[in-house]
């Protein structure tokens, strides 16, 4: 099948699926990533990155009380939902004749320090680089039709797919007078250029009370410290504490 007709059966497999938000670029975009957050990385003679979004409604940032515990509910299904996907995106592929690694929207990560967890593939660059978006003020993806309420998944694949982008809409970014998000982060974990302080983040926005107290009972090495955060902290496991810095945008 041509990379035409490939994109095309892809464009329709998603619009099938109801996804709203989905876009194609070439793996090359990220190969000046450092050592093992390259899409070559991941899978030899990878060819394009696939993007997808789906959008959390304003309600759960908007919400008078309970923000939190709605935002919580919501991504527990919500990454369980991409996830998904991401897998039939990826068997789709494979079915015709290509290779794909799906890329999760949140596990498995890697534990460089305590708070700082870094993923497989950044995914708010594979946003980027597919179209669906720019770097946000905040440091996560923002859509101009939805602003920055995006949970994203990916797929790294040998398909050399052509690069588009749904919906087509210029990605211009945050504008450019709005710093709420930066100014009423309760810990001031972000910098004037989008930078997070990841542990100072993590510290203040999630709680994982199996993981810590798994912790208090001994001192697991690095593997098992791993291990003992993906089995106790994933989806359900893990409450989340803070929501400003996108319940605050004003432009979602």
């Amino acid at each position: 099948m041509s990379s035409h007709m490939l994109t095309e059966s892809l464009t329709a497999f998603f619009k099938n699926f109801n996804v709203p938000v989905f876009g194609i670029s070439a793996a090359e975009a990220l190969e000046t990533e450092p050592a093992g957050s390259r899409p070559s990385d991941r899978l030899e003679r990878a060819q394009s990155l696939v993007s997808l979004g789906m959008p959390v409604p304003k309600g759960v940032f908007r919400a008078k009380e309970g923000s939190e515990a709605l935002y919580w509910r919501t991504a527990n299904i919500y990454y369980r939902q991409i996830d998904a996907l991401v897998l039939r995106t990826a068997i789709f592929l494979e079915e015709h004749g290509e290779t794909a690694v799906p890329v999760y929207g949140c596990f498995p990560y890697a534990i460089r320090g305590k708070g700082d967890m870094v993923g497989d593939l950044d995914l708010i660059k594979v946003g980027v680089a597919t179209g669906i978006g720019a770097k946000g003020k905040n440091g996560l993806l923002y859509h101009t039709m939805y602003g920055p309420r995006l949970i994203l998944g990916g797929i790294i694949t040998t398909a050399n797919l052509e690069s588009f982008a749904w919906p087509e809409c210029d990605q211009k970014g945050c504008p450019v007078d709005c710093f709420d998000c930066q100014d009423r982060c309760p810990v001031s974990a972000i910098e004037k250029d989008g930078k997070v302080n990841g542990p100072r983040c993590t510290k203040q926005s999630s709680v994982s009370p199996l993981f810590s107290h798994m912790m208090k009972s001994g001192k697991p090495q690095p593997k098992e410290l791993q291990m003992l955060n993906h089995v106790t902290a994933v989806d359900d496991h893990s409450w989340y504490s803070c929501i400003a810095c996108v319940a605050v945008c004003p432009h979602m």
